[in-house]
């Protein structure tokens, strides 16, 4: 299995390594990308990552996709587009969004995605030294199975998680296992 990884600034980068070792444990392939942090897709590659020529290059590549923008607007450009994730998806199962901010756009990303994708708004909280420690908070956007199905890998860098149904159930709280 192949995941890729776009974004690594100060939070992405370290929280790239946590799935690379979970990668490199599980017999699975980091696919790195940044257009702009040339000198941590470097790091990453001398630990074992590979290097995504682009985003729709790790989409087209990858099962399972993180992200971690800046801006909200990134996070559109990002799916939309010739060069886009929904436009190149061909082999990837989910998108999970990290960015530490609400994106009011994200449902309309959702309703362009082609149909056996899933995308889940998760951001993260928490800083540099959590992210190294693996220590981070999410708020998924989703349902529980999903939660289940990629505890393992997600508990490599977050340590408490709380799950919102996109139903209008309440939340869910959970503490995810040592990764």
């Amino acid at each position: 299995m192949d995941i890729g990884f776009i974004g690594l600034g100060k939070l992405g980068e370290p929280i790239a390594r946590r799935v690379l070792t979970w990668c490199q444990t599980h017999g699975c392939r980091l696919y790195v990308f940044d257009a702009t942090k040339r000198e941590a897709m470097e790091r990453l590659k001398v630990l074992g990552a590979r290097e995504g020529v682009s985003a729709a290059a790790i989409a087209e590549r990858c099962t399972i996709l993180f992200s971690l923008l800046p801006g909200p607007e990134d996070v559109i450009a990002l799916g939309m587009g010739e060069n886009g994730i929904l436009r190149n998806a061909e082999g990837l199962d989910i998108w999970f969004e990290l960015s530490p901010f609400q994106n009011m756009r994200w449902d309309s990303l959702r309703e362009q995605a082609p149909p056996d994708l899933v995308l889940v708004d998760a951001p993260i909280s928490g800083g540099v030294s959590l992210a190294q420690a693996g220590n981070l908070s999410m708020a998924l956007e989703g349902a529980q199975p999903i939660l289940q199905r990629y505890q393992d890998l997600l508990s490599t860098f977050v340590a408490n998680c709380k799950v919102t149904e996109l139903t209008e159930a309440p939340p869910s709280f959970f503490r995810l296992a040592d990764g």
